[in-house]
């Protein structure tokens, strides 16, 4: 029987097909790589959306973590659906263990949560060790250099974002999803070259942000989205 959390999990899955959702995913997918033979851990993998993806994209093994039972629970009831030899555990990423060397470590907004910049450099410290050497760590989060008169007004992509107060360094929003019913969540944005900075601190190297990557489509429909951006995708190699 479906429970209250199996619809507030497929609410969260409609976020993936909204305009924004599809504009996310292509990004990462493009700054992961050529995922081929390759072992990714995604970390606060909700769902498993991303795992899935990544399985489908040619990842030889996945490896999916987060932090609530009932969003682990989802993703393994979608995986005894459909088998793809994804695993998933409960995992706090402040405390995540070195599950295994990894050649991808994944993480989409997540890094945003840490509340403060000490727990910032814990929570990429556990992903960092979690990549093998030669491996990559890829990172979605919020766009610190967001237009916030362009993400109010951002319900052609399928949401918007009202700026609040400044909470442990980052500043608080509240995301208003259009989907049919809407719902809204809360999120963090964290100053510009703060998680970079906090990478760097790592030992991780080679910090890029990854050009957004739109679908094909009307040019003048993408290219707010493109310009201000809601989420900002970064990756480092460990040597």
């Amino acid at each position: 029987m479906t429970d209250q959390y199996e619809v507030l999990n497929a609410r969260y899955e409609e976020v993936k097909r909204i305009p924004i959702g599809l504009a996310e995913a292509a990004t990462v997918l493009a700054a992961a790589g050529d995922l081929s033979r390759r072992s990714v851990l995604d970390v606060g993998s909700g769902t498993g959306f991303y795992p899935r993806l990544f399985r489908s994209a040619g990842a030889s093994r996945v490896f999916g973590v987060d932090a609530a039972r009932a969003m682990v629970g989802y993703a393994q009831r979608q995986e005894e659906r459909d088998p793809l030899g994804i695993s998933y555990e409960v995992h706090d990423a402040l405390k995540l263990p070195v599950i295994g060397a990894f050649d991808v470590v994944t993480a989409v907004w997540l890094v945003g949560y840490a509340p403060g910049p000490a727990a910032l450099d814990t929570m990429l410290a556990g992903l960092a060790a979690n990549v093998r050497p030669g491996g990559r760590l890829v990172l979605l989060h919020p766009n610190p250099e967001a237009d916030w008169a362009v993400l109010a007004d951002y319900a052609r992509y399928g949401l918007t974002v009202t700026r609040h107060d400044v909470v442990d360094g980052r500043t608080r929003t509240t995301v208003h999803v259009g989907t049919e019913p809407p719902f809204e969540f809360e999120s963090f944005f964290w100053p510009p070259g703060v998680v970079e900075a906090a990478l760097a601190r790592t030992g991780l190297t080679t910090v890029r942000r990854q050009p957004v990557v739109t679908p094909p489509g009307d040019e003048g429909f993408w290219r707010p989205l493109r310009e201000s951006p809601t989420f900002a995708v970064l990756t480092a190699a460990r040597p």
